[in-house]
């Protein structure tokens, strides 16, 4: 059996209740009442209207969460430039490595020079 998809249930709940309503009024179904079934029904929606909720607050939340987040963050860098700005620690500290960065003098300096392996240039020639 295909999975339902709660809108579509939904419609057709409201069109079982309106030819319900229109075609047999007063007949039970199922030993289901007309009023028995939009009264059990009812409380589906309920529940959808309530997941909706619960998805507004927590989208709601999560925003919260992230922009916490980000002000911890930067809050972070900020100590981390605190450190790297004091006499007493700076930027070749333990405790700047420790905090998971690299120290001044283990940094490499990016530059890259590149051989010139004439050998190498006459052999592609060839």
């Amino acid at each position: 059996m295909a999975k339902a998809n709660n809108k579509d249930v939904l419609l057709r709940r409201d069109k079982f209740l309106t030819a319900w309503k229109e075609h047999a009024p007063d007949a039970t179904f199922a030993e289901t009442s007309l009023v028995e079934f939009e009264t059990q029904t009812d409380n589906l929606d309920l529940m959808i209207q309530q997941i909706k909720r619960t998805q507004s607050k927590l989208a709601g939340a999560k925003l919260a969460r992230d922009k916490a987040v980000h002000e911890l963050n930067e809050k972070m860098l900020l100590i981390a430039h605190g450190i790297r700005g004091t006499p007493r620690f700076g930027e070749d500290s333990p405790l700047y490595r420790a905090l998971g960065f690299v120290p001044k003098s283990e940094r490499k300096t990016g530059l890259q020079r590149k051989s010139r392996n004439t050998a190498g240039d006459n052999a592609d020639a060839a």
